[in-house]
C-alpha cells in the first residue's frame, strides 16, 4: 500500500558517478541502466491480491509497480476480528496504494472509505479499482502526503471523524532512532477516531498498523489508544489499537 523508490534512487546516484571518455561507452552503460531501472519498476510481489470476501469477492486488483499491497492472508485474519464491527462504518485507508484495505472493506458492507495516498502512479491505478469493483460512490481519493493531510484534518474547526484507520507506512518511516516521526503519523491519525472525539459512542473506533515485526511499538507514546493484540506474518506485523478511556473529552 506503500511506494518503494529506495532502489531506483540508487541506481540513478550510480548513474551521476560514471566516468566514461567516449560516447560508446557512455550508451553501453545506459542501456545496462535502462534494462535495471526497468526491473526496479516490477511489483514487489508476485501473486495478484483480490477481495476476499463480500459484494466484490474475488475481483482481482490492479497492483502499482514498486507497491507491497495488504496480502489476502492479512486481510483475511485483519476481517476475522472485525467481523461485524465493519458493517456500516465510515474507513480511512492512509497510504492507499492499490486500496487493498479500504476496498475490502467496502466489499464487506461499510458505508464509506476516504483513501489518502501521495503517488500519482498509484491514484490512477487505485481509482481504477475503486470504479472496477462498483464503490466509486463510496469512495473519496486525497491526492496528498498522509502526514500533510492529517495536519489539516486535526486543525478544521469541525474534525471529520473514522470508525477504522488503517496505515501501511512505507518502510523508510520505521526508523528506530526517530520513533518520534511514527509517533506524531499515530497520534494524529487517531485523533480522527469516532471515540476520541466522542466518548459516549458505543464503538469508540479502531486503528490498524502495518509495520516491522521488530519495530519497538513499545517506545511510541500514544495519546489516544492502547494496544490490544498484535498478529505476526513473517517480517511484518499487523497490529491493532483501540481508544483509551479519555478523562475531560467532549
Amino acid at each position: 500500500m506503500s511506494l518503494q523508490y529506495d532502489s531506483a534512487k540508487k541506481l540513478r546516484k550510480e548513474r551521476n558517478k560514471w566516468k566514461v571518455t567516449t560516447p560508446e561507452e557512455f550508451d553501453e552503460r545506459e542501456k545496462v541502466f535502462l534494462k535495471e531501472k526497468i526491473l526496479h519498476k516490477e511489483p514487489t510481489i508476485k501473486t495478484f491480491v483480490r477481495i476476499t470476501a463480500g459484494k466484490a469477492k474475488n475481483f482481482k486488483l490492479e497492483i502499482p509497480k514498486t507497491t507491497r499491497p495488504l496480502t489476502d492472508r492479512m486481510k483475511v485474519q485483519i476481517f476475522d476480528i472485525l467481523e461485524k464491527d465493519i458493517y456500516k462504518r465510515r474507513i480511512l485507508d492512509l497510504y492507499a496504494g492499490t486500496g487493498s484495505f479500504g476496498l475490502e472493506a467496502l466489499s464487506r458492507g461499510a458505508e464509506h472509505t476516504t483513501f489518502v495516498e501521495a503517488s500519482k502512479n498509484a491514484i490512477y491505478i487505485l481509482k481504477k479499482n475503486i470504479t472496477s469493483t462498483g464503490f466509486l460512490l463510496d469512495s473519496e481519493v486525497i491526492n496528498s502526503k498522509v502526514e500533510e493531510y492529517l495536519h489539516k484534518k486535526n486543525n478544521e474547526k469541525t474534525i471529520e471523524t473514522f470508525d477504522i484507520i488503517f496505515l501501511d507506512p512505507p518502510y523508510k518511516l520505521f526508523n528506530t532512532k526517530k520513533t518520534y516521526k511514527m509517533e506524531d503519523i499515530i497520534n494524529m491519525a487517531s485523533n480522527l477516531l469516532t471515540g476520541v472525539q466522542n466518548q459516549k459512542e458505543k464503538f469508540k473506533g479502531a486503528l490498524i498498523l502495518k509495520h516491522p515485526k521488530r519495530y519497538p511499538l513499545e517506545k511510541l507514546s500514544l495519546n489516544n489508544i492502547k494496544l490490544l493484540e498484535s498478529y505476526n506474518f513473517g517480517l511484518n506485523t499487523i497490529s491493532f489499537y483501540i481508544v483509551k478511556e479519555l478523562q475531560n473529552k467532549h
